[in-house]
């Protein structure tokens, strides 16, 4: 009988040991957690990086501004709408105007030098004050003017409707705002600010 109760209590024992062992035991939430874009888990919560946003980071956050720090001009017309030059001596003198609706919000400076279209080459624009969408997921409109001396007015070489964000195209670093059919297109890097 002595045998039989100190199996019993050892068998008890050992119960009590590994039920204990066992309970005290503490799941990680994170484990069964996946977090993306960058976030990290922490106690079952993803932490995400500031253009990310929801329960697994996987929601783009809306920047509240872009800012436009490099613009390319990949197509303009060589010659005006009635196949005149656009300047009596050299090629157009250019310069782009930005719009958000009907508001003019900026006014580049006036590339240096006049543009050849023979020679092949796309100018590049990396004006001191750049351009700043303040709503970026509104509609914008960017334009191509060859400005003149008075008593003649600026001449407009083409312009295209655009947005520069959506909730669905992973920050990319640069957008080419074109169409084949259009007289303007333009390459354009992008800054974020959240």
């Amino acid at each position: 009988m002595k045998t039989k109760s100190y199996f019993f209590y050892l068998a008890l024992v050992g119960f009590l040991l590994l039920f204990g062992t066992i309970s005290c035991k503490k799941e990680d939430p994170c484990e069964s957690k996946t977090c993306l874009n960058g976030g990290t888990c922490d106690n079952g919560n993803c932490g995400c990086t500031e253009r990310w946003t929801g329960e697994t980071c996987g929601t783009q956050q809306t920047p509240k501004v872009i800012k436009f720090t490099k613009l390319e001009l990949t197509k303009y017309p060589a010659k005006t709408t009635t196949g005149g030059n656009w300047d009596p001596s050299d090629g157009p003198d250019v310069y782009m105007k930005i719009y958000k609706g009907t508001t003019l919000i900026w006014t580049g400076p006036v590339f240096p030098f006049p543009l050849d279209p023979a020679s092949g080459q796309n100018p590049v624009f990396s004006p001191a004050t750049k351009p700043e969408l303040t709503s970026p997921l509104e509609e914008y409109t960017i334009e191509l003017w060859d400005k003149d001396t008075a008593p003649d007015t600026d001449d407009f070489m083409g312009g295209l409707k655009f947005k520069a964000y959506n909730e669905t195209n992973n920050f990319p670093e640069s957008l080419r705002i074109e169409c084949t059919s259009c007289s303007t297109g333009y390459k354009v890097d992008l800054e974020y600010t959240f």
